[in-house]
């Protein structure tokens, strides 16, 4: 590599291939942890995505660490340059088009540089080697970010307009030029969603941050829980036209979708449309596959349905498991243009009325179907590729737990019995392990996910929610009351500890690492580290009606009518003036001045943290941010549109400006 070692001139480019970095894997890193999980999507072809707002391209081998925003077509350094921005420049608001031109007005006429299209185009040969020795050196400081350590190289470039900083960048730059609350404040937000109400079903994938819902009306929302945005799908409907037969069909995150194929009506599990049909199916689940584009579906019979009882995969049918591809149609309809089966209803015969027309739903185009009358729900294991589902062979006490393929859906001939059609299943991290929990008259497992076969049984039946923390080295459990408790998975479930909360436990997730863990009671959300089995932060949290909880690397996710709130507790790093930026919302003036009795007056944001009770190793990080609430004639929070925040950035003193929603 040029410059490495000191001993090449980084101009000098004979017998060196600097562009050799498009030769390594790239991959989209979702969690934004600087590493290609396993389970990270790889690209194989830039040029033919379609921008993405799931997380920023990757490369991370043999020493290179390079970055590009999702809507590039090629990993280098200069998409080093502009993603770094993207993540850590608060003046261009994560908008990829402002970081080109922050970019091109302090490096373009030095370098006779055009930014504009750098990403999609290789930057010129002499000063991408420039770059790379720039970032391998970054690189090689000690540090667990290697985001941050991109981010304190380009502060230094910028700051001395140039890109060769391997002389001036120090450890020193690194360790102190940076705020870094992650795991130690919790932010708090809310993404509005009208359409999520009664859903259903709520399903996360971990890996992708994408969360699939099925809407009691029948649509599938899949929100992007990094951004807020979502889609909104019509699912297969059974009065479906040939345009409204499309499964998912893609609304372009239109949040306004409301094409109102009320027609149907349902009541007491009957499902009617105009005319009087009744459909004989009903789409009753649906879970996130492995990439953004599948979604698994589950369809179980009406009362005028097939209910013919069976406990295999069969070869006909209506009803059963459907690995579709988000995008694709349903099956072709008939030539008339629904496909129907008509039935003469005795009941209504006999009453003198027109026969009600019984319609077969249309069903999705997939790529892998089990069909059976009885599947209750399902488990993906993606890093196993299986699927774990209930079947309850028509029965509504007992069940199976099958394990089938994720790609085919052929199921194995592993089985376990169930003692109720209604289990909890909690999923390892690692994917090796599941825990079954069956009610209070049923046994707890631990069941290996290859075999299906018991491993542990916990001599305890009243687990209402639990998690696998530390490496899945144990497990921590909620029975319903005001206290969690943590079990080691290695010496027969014992406790460990205990933890005693301010009220009823309702819900317990863990990060994809286990290694903290978020718990939602009755008035509070908690942020726990699972090593030293404490409470870092709790915050309240008191809205109504909550679905589903879930938990990313960065932030707690809670589902709930109307919305989908968000609390992060890591990615909170940067620029004081940045994290400041971040910090700011409605919730914090409002606490600051119930807590003040004061009226708004200009301040700084380290004021206002250490009046609402924020310690002072955090609030002093703040002390030259200085806020000014706008309209200047607002008197209350409920007032307040927006705030002005001055600080210093890169050596220079700057202004941002937020709204507050």
């Amino acid at each position: 590599m040029t410059a490495c070692g000191g001993g090449d001139d980084s101009t000098n480019t004979q017998s060196k291939n600097h562009y050799a970095y498009g030769d390594y894997p790239v991959c989209q890193d979702i969690d934004l942890n600087g590493e290609c999980g396993v389970l990270e999507q790889s690209i194989t072809n830039l040029e033919s995505l379609t921008a993405s707002a799931s997380g920023p391209f990757l490369i991370d081998s043999n020493g290179y660490f390079l970055t590009a925003n999702s809507g590039a077509k090629l990993v280098s350094p200069f998409t080093t340059l502009i993603q770094n921005e993207v993540l850590f420049n608060p003046m261009v608001s994560g908008n990829s088009g402002q970081a080109k031109a922050y970019l091109q007005k302090i490096f373009g006429d030095k370098y006779n540089i055009n930014f504009t299209d750098l990403d999609v185009i290789h930057g010129p040969e002499n000063e991408t080697a420039q770059l790379i020795a720039s970032f391998h050196h970054a690189i090689s400081l000690s540090g667990d970010s290697a985001y941050l350590k991109i981010a304190a190289a380009v502060d230094k470039m910028v700051t001395n307009r140039t890109f060769d900083i391997r002389e001036s960048l120090s450890q020193a730059d690194l360790d102190t030029s940076f705020v870094n609350l992650n795991n130690r404040y919790l932010l708090s937000g809310s993404y509005p969603l009208s359409p999520l109400t009664s859903p259903k079903s709520i399903t996360m994938n971990e890996n992708t941050g994408l969360l699939l819902a099925l809407t009691s009306d029948d649509k599938l929302l899949q929100i992007n829980t990094g951004t807020g945005t979502y889609s909104s799908f019509p699912a297969t409907s059974a009065l479906a036209s040939p345009q409204r037969s499309a499964l998912l069909k893609d609304s372009d995150h239109d949040d306004d979708d409301d094409d109102d194929d009320d027609d149907d009506h349902c009541e007491y599990g009957i499902c009617t449309g105009t005319g009087g049909i009744q459909v004989t199916s009903s789409l009753t689940f649906a879970a996130q596959g492995l990439s953004n584009q599948q979604a698994y579906l589950i369809y179980q019979p009406t009362a005028y349905g097939d209910n013919s009882i069976s406990n295999t995969c069969n070869a006909s049918g209506d009803n059963g498991i459907y690995l579709s591809e988000i995008g694709k149609n349903a099956k072709s309809p008939s030539p008339s243009g629904v496909k129907k089966q008509f039935i003469i209803d005795s009941y209504s015969g006999a009453s003198g009325t027109d026969p009600i027309v019984i319609e077969k739903p249309e069903l999705p185009m997939s790529e892998a179907e089990c069909l059976n009358n009885h599947i209750n729900w399902l488990t993906p294991i993606y890093s196993k590729k299986r699927v774990m589902a209930v079947f309850t062979n028509g029965s509504g006490q007992t069940a199976e737990l099958k394990l089938l393929n994720s790609e085919t859906l052929v199921a194995s001939n592993q089985v376990y019995n169930l003692s109720t059609s209604d289990p909890g299943l909690i999923l390892s991290k690692q994917g090796a392990e599941l825990l079954v929990t069956q009610g209070s008259y049923g046994q707890t497992m631990i069941l290996d996910t290859e075999t299906l076969a018991p491993k542990n049984h916990i001599a305890k039946a009243d687990i209402l929610d639990a998690c696998f923390v530390n490496d899945d080295r144990e497990l921590l459990i909620s029975d319903g009351t005001n206290t969690v408790s943590w079990l080691d998975t290695r010496s027969s479930y014992q406790p460990i500890a205990s933890l005693e909360l301010d009220s009823r436990v309702k819900r317990v997730v863990s990060d994809p690492e286990g290694k903290y863990s978020s718990v939602l009671t009755a008035n509070r959300v908690y942020l726990l580290d699972n090593t030293a089995r404490k409470i870092i932060k709790s915050m309240i949290y008191d809205k109504a009606y909550p679905y589903g909880m879930s938990m990313l690397t960065d932030k707690i996710i809670i589902s709930r009518y109307g919305a989908i709130d968000y609390i992060q507790f890591s990615n909170l790093v940067g620029s004081s003036i940045k994290v400041g930026y971040q910090m700011l919302s409605r919730d914090l003036v409002t606490l600051w001045l119930s807590s003040s009795e004061k009226s708004l007056h200009s301040t700084t944001l380290a004021h206002v943290l250490r009046t609402n009770g924020e310690s002072e190793a955090t609030s002093r990080q703040f002390g030259e941010i200085d806020l000014q609430w706008l309209p200047t004639n607002a008197t209350t929070a409920a007032q307040v549109q927006q705030v002005k925040l001055t600080g210093y950035y890169r050596g220079e003193r700057i202004s941002l400006y937020k709204v507050l929603k």
